[in-house]
């Protein structure tokens, strides 16, 4: 996340509420300040540097840049990054370019600033007073690479005379002038050539081609299906947690590689169109933002992100820096972090921030990592609302003190840039100095695998652009680049400055690292004297072009001390001296690249007089052979399958076996081997599982009668009647089978007296005994006799009859029957539910396959281009492919450096 987008992020998450006004800004809102930048006048070919970065917002924050650049030949055109704060574009053409910065602030409103940059042709007038043999015209056919079939196109000759003008224009469908339209009839998916034949004032004529991609109208017919085209990129930036009832900007950024965005329309929380959306989130939850943008070539992307909306409470704070950093460097802490109740926050850092930065932002913190390995460094936010609500924000970084690259690439490798920035509190002669002179020192480390010589070169988009060239010479390692660098801007203030730093090696190749971030800056203004000559130039100015090894002449003129920045890494400093007195100060440029000098002055009221010269230092050259050789080469593939091509031939078995395919089957062990596996199964273990599943049962009560292991889940499931037999007992005084009855083998028999001789009432007295032995009758004072027996064997009724002296005694005797009675009764039963766990043995069966990579080999040939510093045998190169080309020392094509440079 960019500082920029960080401090978009904080600005919308401690914003008020406000009304819902979706894609519109609210009426109080003030259009954001725009600055383009100074008008200029540069060379042709030469780079121009834009920079929005003095453009603010009065009341909130800019939230979009767009650039547009308008060609003298009245064509509409995109800087290298056309929604950058700071970018880039090559004045081609000569002539006024009208270039355009519109600025989004967070609210939906826009502004617009244009600067004026004029390109003129400063090798016409020395072109006009050469003798030599007149030049063509040079240039090309500007337009559409791609055109929808049956629509039209239009398209330009954007060319040149260098010594003259161009006087006809003649295209090869019979069309004149400069600018043409052609209609496309050719059918989609076909592509048409055309060319144009200039010739200018002296006669001298050249013909420029251009092919075009006809293409097919997309289904709504407003673009195009174009299969090259890289559809665009989107991405939304906002708040991602806000308070019920706040109003928030959501915006919903694009981008191109191959062309321009062209629209951005939003699908959620609500409709609407641009790239701003503010929308009040009535209550608490997760809501989708999303949106969709659409290029030039109809592409589309889309884009979302959720917000977090909350009922109102204590701050919220969110702290960001490194997780590691090398020890000695300086690294950026910051905090994100709002009050739901739209009150103020005041933060407080450990360590403490400068006192440039309390006064600038008090989210940022720049805080200087010391250490050994592996130690912690801890860096706290403590963040106070308007209550007296307290939430203290942590951010640990561990300390690491080597840049660990990867060594096993053959290139240069950067690490990221580190910063320092470094406070001039010199006292300064000048009465009016009352600025605070900052330096920031710039550095990376740059990592080779190899011996090569390597060059580092710095690019700073400053107000003024700045390029530094560091030659680290030859090494196999590490080796560090460091630059010191003031920035500045009409302001004063902390501004957006891009910072990119290249690496290249004597191969050619490269690497590089890029840092966007705010910096402190002083105010400028021009008022001193600076001027710069290189040998032989008969004028002087702002721009030198030298060999290796010659001196350049800077012209001082400064009332106040002075500060003269070579760009190499040396500097002087310098008294005042008077306007009739300038001072001629010579410097050596040893080493080719551009150098960015610059002279700082206390002179004048505002701040640092600031002036700038560029010096280019042409890089050394020497010739190189260049021809083309036939070599063979015998390819070699393993291969199961035979390669694709005839010339290919199976040589020998390079390696074979038996792999598992990853298909298994698992069985119970006891059932033995499936009978669908063939021989490629094998099996592959044998394992114990516990099985568990639940079961049920009906019954009438719990199972298995615990209480415990079985849960009733259904009462009378089903009902039945039941029919069962009981057995009946009775006596009866007969032996004799009765019907239905049969005998148990159980008999008992009773005495009976009558009579005893005597004249008393009828009684009867029962005693039951198991078996008597001893009789001995007596009279019972109660009446009747009584008896003593040691054991009864039988019930025995004893009857009295009264003055009966017949005294007869018999007995009775009776046997005991058994039958079964039928009986019927009605039985519920109910469904209960349990687990049953139970242990089985499982055999895993495992597919195999076997293989065989054969060696296979064929014969190419190629051709390859060579490279020589001598001139190669006849014979050993292709004939009329020999070239003798002049290269310069570290450009892309040359390859002797490290014995010519």
């Amino acid at each position: 996340m960019t500082r920029r987008s960080l401090a978009l992020a904080l600005l919308l998450l401690l914003s008020a509420g406000a009304p819902l006004a979706d894609a519109h800004p609210e009426q109080d809102n003030d259009p954001p300040l725009v600055d383009a930048g100074l008008d200029r006048e540069v060379d042709r070919g030469a780079v121009v540097w834009l920079d929005g970065g003095g453009t603010n917002d009065p009341d909130g924050e800019v939230v979009t840049y767009e650039w547009t650049i308008r060609t003298p030949a009245g064509e509409t055109i995109a800087p290298e990054d056309a929604d950058a704060v700071s970018t880039s574009f090559t004045a081609a053409e000569t002539g006024r370019y009208e270039v355009t910065l519109t600025a989004t602030d967070d609210h939906g409103a826009t502004r617009s600033d244009t600067l004026y940059v004029d390109v003129t042709d400063s090798t016409a007038d020395d072109s006009a007073n050469d003798s030599g043999a007149n030049d063509p015209p040079v240039g090309g056919i500007r337009g559409p690479d791609t055109v929808v079939t049956g629509e039209s196109a239009t398209f330009v000759a954007a060319v040149f005379d260098p010594d003259g003008e161009i006087t006809s224009y003649a295209w090869s469908d019979g069309q004149s002038g400069r600018e043409i339209t052609k209609p496309v009839e050719v059918p989609a998916g076909e592509t048409f050539s055309f060319s144009v034949r200039v010739t200018d004032d002296d006669g001298a004529t050249e013909t420029f081609r251009k092919s075009v991609r006809v293409v097919a109208a997309d289904a709504d017919g407003d673009g195009s299906t174009d299969p090259d085209n890289t559809a665009p990129r989107a991405w939304i930036e906002g708040p991602d947690r806000v308070a019920v009832g706040e109003t928030t900007s959501f915006v919903l950024h694009g981008s191109d590689a191959d062309g321009t965005v062209v629209s951005h329309e939003w699908t959620a929380p609500s409709g609407g169109s641009g790239a701003v959306i503010r929308h009040t989130f009535g209550s608490a939850g997760t809501y989708t933002v999303s949106g969709t943008v659409t290029d030039d070539d109809g592409a589309t992307a889309n884009a979302s992100t959720t917000v977090e909306v909350y009922e109102e409470g204590p701050p919220v704070v969110r702290i960001f820096g490194p997780d590691t950093a090398p020890a000695g460097s300086t690294q950026e802490y910051w905090i994100e972090a709002y009050d739901p109740d739209g009150g103020e926050l005041t933060i407080s850092w450990d360590p403490a921030q400068n006192q440039l930065e309390r006064s600038s932002n008090t989210s940022l913190n720049h805080v200087q990592i010391w250490g050994d390995l592996d130690d912690t460094i801890v860096v706290r936010a403590v963040v106070t609302d308007d209550e007296g609500n307290t939430v203290t924000a942590v951010k640990e970084t561990e300390v690491e003190n080597t840049y660990d690259p990867d060594l096993s690439e053959k290139v240069p490798q950067l690490s990221s840039i580190e910063t320092e920035y470094v406070l001039d509190d010199s006292k300064q002669t000048g009465a009016t100095d009352t600025i605070t002179l900052g330096t920031y020192n710039l550095s990376s480390t740059v990592a080779h695998n190899e011996s090569k010589i390597v060059r580092a070169t710095w690019e700073i988009n400053d107000t003024i652009a700045a390029t530094y060239t560091d030659e680290l010479g030859r090494f196999k390692g590490s080796v560090a680049t460091n630059i010191q660098h003031t920035f500045v801007s009409e302001s004063g203030r902390m501004v957006s400055r891009a910072v990119t730093v290249r690496a290249v090696d004597s191969d050619g190749d490269r690497d590089s690292r890029k840092l966007v971030s705010r910096f402190h800056s002083i105010q400028t203004h021009p008022d001193v004297t600076f001027y710069a000559r290189g040998p032989g130039a008969e004028s002087q100015g702002s721009t030198v072009l030298i060999e290796p090894g010659q001196d350049v002449v800077f012209t001082v003129g400064s009332y106040q001390n002075y500060r003269l920045v070579f760009g190499d890494g040396e500097s002087i400093t310098g008294s005042g001296t008077s306007g009739a007195n300038n001072v001629k100060i010579s410097h050596t440029y040893e080493d080719p690249g551009t150098y960015t000098v610059r002279l700082f002055s206390t002179q004048g009221p505002k701040g640092k007089a600031l002036a700038a010269a560029t010096v280019t230092v042409r890089p050394r050259t020497y010739e190189e052979y260049w021809y083309e050789v036939r070599k063979t080469e015998i390819n070699q593939v393993h291969s199961q399958e035979h390669p694709t091509g005839a010339s290919w031939e199976k040589v020998a078995v390079h390696d074979s076996g038996e792999v598992f395919t990853g298909r298994t089957v698992s069985v119970l062990a006891d059932s033995g081997r499936p009978s669908m596996l063939d021989e490629n199964w094998e099996l592959n273990g044998t394992s114990t599982q516990q099985r568990t599943q639940r079961v049920t049962r009906i019954s009438e009560s719990d199972p298995d009668g615990s209480g415990e292991d079985w849960t009733l889940v259904q009462r009378n499931v089903r009902t039945e009647s039941r029919t069962y037999y009981e057995d009946r007992y009775t006596w009866f005084e007969s032996k004799f089978r009765r019907n239905g009855w049969r005998q148990t083998g159980e008999t008992r028999t009773r005495r009976v007296v009558i009579g005893d001789g005597h004249d008393h009432d009828r009684e009867r007295h029962s005693r039951t005994t198991a078996e008597c032995t001893n009789w001995d009758l007596a009279l019972d004072p109660l009446g009747g006799f009584s008896r003593e027996c040691a054991r009864w064997e039988y019930d025995t009724d004893v009857w009295y009859t009264g003055h009966d002296h017949d005294g007869r005694t018999y007995y009775e005797t009776e046997y005991r029957y058994k039958t079964e009675v039928k009986r019927t009764e009605t039985v519920s039963y109910h469904k209960y539910a349990g687990t049953e766990t139970r242990t089985v043995r499982i055999k895993t069966y495992a597919e195999t396959e076997t293989w065989i990579e054969w060696l296979w080999e064929s014969d190419s040939g190629y051709t390859e281009q060579e490279q020589s510093l001598t001139k190669p045998a006849e014979g050993t190169y292709i004939s009329g492919t020999l070239r003798l080309v002049e290269v310069r020392c570290g450009s892309g094509e040359s390859n002797h450096d490290s014995v010519m440079c």
